[in-house]
């Protein structure tokens, strides 16, 4: 069995780099304006620790859901296995691609 390796890289949208950001915008016409900005140190570490915080309350969800609402839910669930808990709870199966349809109950 082949071992995987952890990066000690941050996931999600806590960044690394210390450049700039890129912002896409688009203006009234349609068209797609991209220009840098340059956050301040102190609104790095908001950022970062806004992050962290929603990462953590998604964690204590998560887990309240498996102790206390028996879902079966993998170790690391996002909000689409969560979706689709709650669909299958409320009689709806889910496909893998994301195709719903009303269970059919045969008595």
């Amino acid at each position: 069995m082949a071992e995987m390796k952890r990066s000690s890289a941050p996931r999600g949208c806590i960044k690394g780099s210390k450049g700039p950001w890129l912002v896409h915008k688009t203006t009234k016409e349609g068209h797609v304006v991209t220009k840098l900005r340059f956050p301040s140190e102190t609104e790095r570490q908001k950022n970062k620790q806004r992050e962290r915080r929603r990462r953590a309350v998604a964690q204590k969800i998560f887990t309240g859901l498996r102790t206390h609402g028996n879902y079966k839910l993998p170790k690391h669930a996002d909000n689409n296995d969560i979706l689709k808990a709650l669909c299958e709870e409320a009689g709806w199966h889910v496909e893998e691609d994301g195709t719903i349809f009303k269970k059919v109950n045969l008595h």
